[in-house]
């Protein structure tokens, strides 16, 4: 996953001065271009150079560089069929760079931040659940370590724990995660099925082409899923496919780039599909979009932006009217031998934060099938 992560952290950075409370937010009125070209790097380290990646020690944080998150998505089913989509995203924010010393326990001291995102799409019911939570990143109300078997995170009641240990360092370890907020609640343990993928050139994932413009991003693209999922009260025993992404950085989106989409697509016949393209001011797309295709056998190949067409489909116009974002998508790729429509499986899963952007579960219908999930932003008015 790309930079909405770094956005609405930057975003959050204006409301740290209470540390009280988790909040949830109600819409945004900052262009997504203007905030991401603004911030002072000074003091942080940025991922100039294809990294030396050691686990499960990088599954933890990486308190040097200024943004970082580990996110969860999945499509999952009940015994009846019902189907549901779930995210939950942590992140992990500096306010300030690091100074060397311990972190510090007090909350109105800290000089970090913990994010989450946590969300429910239930598919028969046409209905999208959705809050945040923000506190000081203190080791009590909200943290980041790195446990004996992976990444520990919780803010609030909300957490992603490790639920045992990896079967082999090339793996994600298998993880608990949990969240309760109005009208939805999950409690799902996720196992990798596959080995992790390095993104862009063995890890280095270029944004733009100034140099440390760029993340350190590796997925597990083919997860299990199993666990309850709770609506309106009404809970149910669902299994399905997760899919989780690892990204940290400190740069933000170059110049003319106004926002991207981004796809992570996982197909019945056992591959996936990560593409994101970065869409410039001026409508075309930027160089520097690019993408990965994991076959079943869970080998690799990275794909460049002339390896696959994404067109816009029809739009969907968020219901106060200030925002529209495409409908559907249509994907094609030669190289692949690809040809597929991307198509929401609720039209309305908006997340109204303090800078709006569209993400949520999708199927896949064409010349392979499957479901996955979708990234819009940067189309708010």
């Amino acid at each position: 996953m790309i930079g909405i992560r770094d956005l609405l952290l930057l975003l959050l950075t204006v409301v740290t001065a209470c540390g009280g409370e988790p909040i949830a937010s109600t819409g945004g009125e900052l262009a997504l271009a203007d905030v991401l070209a603004a911030g002072d790097v000074a003091g942080y380290d940025r991922a100039t150079s294809v990294p030396t990646l050691t686990f499960p020690r990088d599954h933890g944080p990486h308190d040097s560089f200024r943004t970082e998150w580990w996110y969860w998505t999945g499509n999952v089913t009940d015994e009846g069929g019902r189907a549901f989509g779930f995210e939950l995203v942590f992140f992990r924010q500096a306010l300030a760079p690091p100074d060397g010393e311990a972190p510090r326990s007090a909350s109105l001291a800290s000089r970090e931040l913990v994010l989450v995102h946590a969300a429910v799409t239930d598919v028969g019911g046409e209905r999208f659940h959705a809050e945040e939570r923000l506190l000081r990143r203190d080791s009590l109300r909200a943290g980041v370590v790195l446990g004996e078997h992976g990444p520990v995170l919780w803010c609030a009641d909300w957490r992603a724990e490790p639920s045992g240990a990896a079967p082999s360092p090339d793996r994600f370890p298998p993880m608990r995660l949990t969240a309760r907020g109005e009208g939805f609640a999950f409690d799902l343990v996720v196992e990798a099925q596959k080995a992790l993928v390095l993104q862009g050139d063995r890890g280095l994932s270029q944004k733009s082409s100034e140099p440390g413009n760029a993340s350190i991003y590796y997925s597990a693209t083919r997860l299990s899923a199993v666990g309850t999922i709770e609506v309106d009260g009404r809970a149910a025993g669902v299994t399905g496919a997760a899919w989780c992404d690892r990204e940290w950085s400190t740069s933000a989106l170059g110049e003319g780039q106004v926002g991207w989409d981004w796809f992570s697509l996982q197909f019945d016949d056992g591959c996936e599909l990560t593409w994101y393209q970065l869409r410039r001011r001026d409508g075309s797309i930027d160089a520097h979009s690019q993408g990965t295709w994991t076959r079943a056998d869970g080998t690799s190949a990275r794909l460049a932006l002339a390896d696959v067409m994404a067109e816009p489909q029809g739009t969907w116009r968020a219901t106060d009217g200030r925002a529209e974002y495409p409908g559907a998508w249509r994907l094609r790729s030669k190289k692949l031998g690809l040809d597929v429509e991307v198509v929401p499986r609720v039209a309305d899963q908006e997340l109204r934060t303090r800078v709006r952007y569209w993400e949520g579960c999708v199927a896949v219908r064409g010349s392979c099938s499957g479901v996955g999930y979708l990234e819009m932003t940067g189309y708010a008015k």
